[in-house]
């Protein structure tokens, strides 16, 4: 019965990742037979300045958004698990933006932040000088982790708010009796209840941080002087440039990081529980 789709997943998914793994130690152009490099591939990548680059505004990304979108998703969690008028609206509107193409996304947040965009003639009405947010070195990666926060948090959100709906009020009640207030009982209560939830979001969220392409793609080329070059984007260079055997040593090694990132939370949450 499962025959069909076991074959289909092993052609079209584990069939390609063993063949990528085999050219990552190999110089192959799509042309002609792999010639055999061994490691080679993996010492150039990590002697390459450009690939350093890259590496560390992943890093860059991958904290700044994993800092304030849980953070955000959990303060916006509690507040919605609250009885107010328009609860279901507030949900709904927050969770959109998820449910939008990365492309269009970054496509409206590019609009918003170019010199004639809504942002500057905002700052203008207080007297702020504009700026050219997406063309400065120092603000074009710090705008597009903004631009995948807005989009991202509202996973976040409701992650968190179907685990807050799963506490037991009794433990929130026995907390209350004994004298704790709000901040213990979320320190000492609700910060404990959602550690699972956290490892979830956190292995989720690095995973799709460190992948970032579609913003970047969209938003700035990678530019400018290269302060936006991710790791992806410069893996999908490689494979346009057809170098097809670095590029498999690029998605390689950043498989190696992310099985590494997320063998080590899942170990700190055991060991916090």
């Amino acid at each position: 019965m499962i025959a069909p789709a076991v074959i289909i997943l092993g052609l079209l998914t584990f069939w390609p990742m063993a063949l990528s793994f085999v050219w990552s130690f190999t110089k192959y152009t799509g042309l002609g037979d792999p010639q055999w490099v061994g490691f080679q591939n993996y010492l150039d990548l990590l002697g390459d300045p450009l690939f350093h680059q890259a590496a560390l505004n992943t890093a860059f990304f991958a904290v700044t958004t994993m800092a304030v979108g849980p953070a955000l998703g959990l303060a916006t969690a509690i507040l919605l698990n609250r009885k107010m008028r328009g609860r279901a609206f507030y949900r709904a509107a927050f969770f959109l933006p998820v449910t939008t193409a990365l492309v269009a996304v970054a496509a409206v947040w590019k609009l918003l932040l170019n010199d004639g965009g809504i942002v500057n003639q905002a700052l203008g009405l207080f007297g702020i000088t504009g700026h050219q947010w997406l063309a400065d070195p120092n603000t074009a990666l710090p705008a597009i982790a903004i631009a995948s926060i807005w989009q991202g948090f509202g996973f976040e959100m409701v992650v968190f708010l179907a685990a807050l709906q799963g506490l037991p009020p009794d433990l929130l009640e026995a907390a209350s009796i004994d004298g704790a207030g709000p901040f213990r009982r979320f320190w000492h209560v609700v910060l404990p209840y959602l550690r699972p939830t956290f490892v979830f979001v956190y292995v989720i969220g690095l995973i799709g941080a460190f992948q970032v392409f579609d913003q970047v793609y969209v938003m700035t080329q990678g530019g400018p002087i290269n302060s936006t070059l991710t790791v992806v984007y410069y893996l999908i260079n490689r494979f346009r440039a057809l170098d097809l055997g670095q590029a498999s040593a690029i998605a390689y090694l950043l498989v190696a990081v992310l099985a590494g990132l997320s063998y080590l939370q899942v170990r700190l949450a055991r060991k916090w529980s």
